[in-house]
């Protein structure tokens, strides 16, 4: 099995912290700790949107059940939710782009090899 070269190792790093999730990158690289703390205060953001919805669309939802065959309701209920939680969700979302740009930032700077390998350059 040949190892990956540093270069290619970067990216890696940086993708799957960009791409898949905050923290993978730190992970593949060897460092737990670091992705322990991108991946856990995304993921419980993340959550707490969830969360936040599930009620805010409980508490929404009309009791008699012929409203529920009204085939705009879904998106009243969306556009409701979305207007009592707007500043929730602005910072929910500030925050899970900030720890997802610091990964990345974070998963390229770690990763081995940085700066040392030029592509293309086979000379040593």
């Amino acid at each position: 099995m040949t190892p990956i070269p540093a270069a290619r190792g970067r990216y890696r790093a940086a993708l799957l912290s960009g791409l898949v999730f905050p923290g993978l990158g730190q992970l593949v690289t060897g460092h737990p700790w670091r992705a322990l703390a991108y991946s856990g205060p995304s993921a419980a953001l993340l959550v707490a949107v969830v969360l936040r919805v599930v009620r805010e669309t409980e508490r929404l939802l009309p009791q008699e059940p012929e409203a529920l065959l009204d085939p705009a309701l879904p998106f009243r209920l969306a556009a409701e939710v979305h207007r009592a939680n707007a500043s929730f969700f602005l910072w929910a979302t500030v925050g899970v782009v900030a720890l997802w740009l610091g990964s990345i930032a974070d998963a390229w700077v770690v990763a081995p090899g940085r700066g040392t390998d030029v592509p293309g350059d086979d000379t040593t």
